[in-house]
């Protein structure tokens, strides 16, 4: 009886090792693969005091350990305009778990003959297509928050109404980093921006792996997107692929 008992407490240890692998801690928010609303409302105030969508340390859940670490410069017009920092997670409990991580920090370089600096208003990164994904951020020195998540490739103004369209290929993150904002709030830095997916296949650095948007323009026209290599999970369909089951 003891061997059987001690066999079942093994069983259940790990099956909730799994289980908190999967389900995320305080702070992730489920992204979902149907339905609406696309887009989870984080911080409508972009308030750093804000805790909806909010860790409070990398990457928010125990029982990860790092596997990759990188930055990339982000350039536009030949002018670098920022950096863009990439960080992975692995699960212990669950080896397919991993959390994908970015962080960008833009400076005032004039990379246009506005003379503005480069403003970031939506980060994103590739997923698997029918693979789960829940969102969050960690503040890191940012003074403003992430004030939405998900799983679309629609960035500001880039979409009619209150949501976008659904791309299970894609989250998306908005943020606002600017260096030098014409509304007198700076916040060269933008929070970490964190996605926790099921990657059987491993990651890889994809050199369209990131997506940097700056459209908040009366134009749509006017919007402008890099992109950025960057970590993505293997086994990412390419455009107008149905992709693998999960």
């Amino acid at each position: 009886m003891k061997c059987r008992n001690s066999l079942l407490r093994y069983t259940v240890a790990l099956c909730m090792g799994a289980a908190a692998a999967q389900a995320g801690a305080a702070g992730y928010v489920d992204l979902g693969k149907t339905g609406t609303p696309v887009l989870k409302i984080c911080n409508p105030t972009n308030s750093a005091s804000q805790t909806a969508c909010k860790v409070t340390s990398l990457p928010g859940v125990s029982g990860y350990t790092l596997v990759g670490s990188r930055s990339t410069p982000i350039v536009k017009n030949d002018v670098r305009v920022g950096t863009l920092y990439d960080k992975v997670w692995r699960s212990s409990s669950d080896p397919n778990y991993y959390i994908f991580g970015m962080k960008v920090t833009v400076n005032t370089s004039q990379w246009d003959p506005s003379g503005q600096a480069f403003n970031i208003n939506d980060l994103a990164r590739r997923l698997r297509l029918h693979a789960p994904a829940s969102g969050a951020y960690f503040m890191d020195g940012s003074t403003k928050a992430l004030l939405k998540v998900g799983r679309t490739n629609e960035g500001l103004n880039e979409y009619t109404g209150t949501q976008p369209d659904r791309d299970n290929t894609w989250v998306d993150f908005r943020v606002d980093a600017n260096a030098a904002d014409p509304d007198g709030t700076n916040s060269p830095n933008s929070p970490w921006v964190l996605v926790q997916t099921r990657a059987p296949k491993g990651y890889a650095v994809n050199d369209f792996g990131a997506r940097v948007l700056n459209s908040d323009f009366a134009t749509v026209s006017d919007s402008v997107e890099v992109f950025v290599p960057s970590y993505q999970p293997n086994g990412v369909p390419p455009p107008d692929d149905g992709g693998d089951d999960d």
